[in-house]
């Protein structure tokens, strides 16, 4: 959980300051948690954290089909997922990634006097699916995306810190 925990850090900073998580990063951290898994010569292991990792992603990929997550922060999920050994810790690490997110988030919008404008947007968004049934891109333009954009490695080094402290 430390090694995750470290690139997470590095994912953060990087998040934060460019808007874009490597894929060097992710797949560096892939092959440490394959290593990892091996290392312990348990193949059932390997086997169930490669499943883990794939299912991450497959949960993930809606909520990026719609642009609500980035390719980069779906990734960056599903390779955390493999580095846990039971399925109820990766639902916990992925709640407290996304409380982490949703509370800073929240408090980022609620400072710039921005709330208002996202609850707006996104009433008129479930009220446009809700009417055709089509999901469609919850941003229209790619400066939009970024401009409501949340560094979610950030949040996933949140919630992988409160995991070693114990909290799950």
């Amino acid at each position: 959980m430390l090694i995750m925990t470290a690139f997470l850090a590095a994912a953060g900073i990087l998040d934060h300051l460019t808007h874009r998580i490597p894929n060097i990063l992710t797949g560096l951290m892939l092959i440490c948690c394959i290593a990892l898994r091996i290392s312990d010569k348990d193949l059932p292991a390997l086997a169930l954290t490669v499943l883990r990792i794939v299912l991450t992603a497959a949960a993930f990929y809606p909520v990026f089909a719609i642009g609500a997550l980035g390719a980069g922060d779906i990734k960056l999920m599903a390779v955390c997922a493999g580095f846990f050994d039971g399925n109820s810790r990766v639902l916990y690490f992925i709640f407290f990634s996304l409380l982490a997110a949703c509370t800073w988030g929240v408090a980022v919008k609620t400072i710039k006097g921005q709330m208002k404008k996202r609850m707006q947007r996104l009433v008129m968004y479930i009220k446009k699916y809700i009417k055709t049934g089509v999901p469609e891109r919850y941003h229209a333009c790619k400066s939009a995306e970024r401009e409501s954009g949340i560094a979610m490695a950030g949040a996933m080094f949140v919630s992988a810190v409160l995991g070693i402290g114990g909290l799950y």
